[in-house]
């Protein structure tokens, strides 16, 4: 196990166009990087999942965070550099710190478990909560019924929401055009 201790800075990170970007939580500790990868509704709900243990289990739940270090150049190549296949949390309520613990798949498979481990203060955790918001939000608009996600601003598509209902398309009638029953008649003779 890597064990990154109490780390110096930690964010999240979204990299390249939207809809096709990739995700990862990214923390310092010392001279070592670690790029821990997920995807979008992963990162939604680390978010949440941080949010929500700090409001269960912190004792300081409500009071102001100090600031906290931000993250700088962070390396082309990290030391710990890999898609999270199971992630744990834990909460040290003496400390005030959220403990990470996150296997890739070969330890997964090994049963070596945890493969990753690192400890966020308080402060850290409500910033990352708050980095994560933004950096999901910087992404493609969502459909406001279905939440899935749009190429463009006000962009047609079928939403399963609206019970395919659209205000945009024409509703087809049996109604037959007047001119229509004229022509046939004169066909007719």
């Amino acid at each position: 196990m890597i064990d990154f201790g109490l780390v110096d800075a930690v964010d999240a990170e979204a990299i390249g166009p939207p809809g096709q970007r990739t995700f990862r939580l990214r923390a310092n500790s010392g001279d070592s990087y670690a790029a821990l990868w997920m995807e979008k509704e992963q990162l939604i709900a680390l978010g949440r999942s941080f949010s929500q243990v700090l409001a269960e289990r912190s004792r300081l739940r409500g009071q102001p965070a100090e600031d906290v270090l931000p993250m700088g150049p962070f390396p082309a190549d990290a030391q710990v550099d890999f898609p999270i296949a199971r992630l744990g949390l834990d909460f040290d309520s003496d400390q005030e710190h959220l403990v990470v613990l996150a296997d890739d798949a070969g330890a997964v498979e090994r049963g070596d478990s945890p493969a990753f481990r690192m400890e966020m203060s308080r402060a850290q955790t409500l910033s990352v909560i708050k980095v994560i918001e933004e950096v999901v939000a910087g992404g493609r608009p969502l459909c406001p019924l279905c939440k899935q996600p749009l190429d463009e601003p006000g962009q047609q598509h079928f939403c399963p929401r609206s019970n395919g209902h659209s205000k945009d398309l024409a509703i087809p009638t049996d109604e037959v055009d007047e001119d229509d029953d004229e022509d046939d008649e004169e066909d007719d003779d």
